[in-house]
């Protein structure tokens, strides 16, 4: 049996007497941070369809991120017109 094939687009790895899947999820660097975390948490209670799209498609971190450095931004403009 081959190690390594590749069916439809995805490649499989040989573990054992099985073929799974070569899954990598998406590097992201960035700290999701205080609202990221605020936000899951909203998304988890109060929108599981979107958190749920988010997770499967592995484009969870990288928006909580992204909303993670909106917020401070905001922040930094409201802190500065006080």
């Amino acid at each position: 049996m081959k190690e390594r094939i590749t069916k439809n687009g995805i490649d499989y790895v040989l573990v054992g007497d099985y073929y799974i899947p070569d899954l990598k999820l998406p590097e992201e660097k960035r700290p999701i941070g205080k609202y990221g975390r605020m936000h899951r948490e909203y998304l988890r209670e109060n929108n599981p369809i979107l958190f749920n799209d988010l997770v499967l498609s592995c484009k969870l971190w990288t928006y909580l991120a992204d909303i993670n450095n909106q917020a401070q931004e905001r922040l930094q403009v409201i802190i500065s017109q006080m």
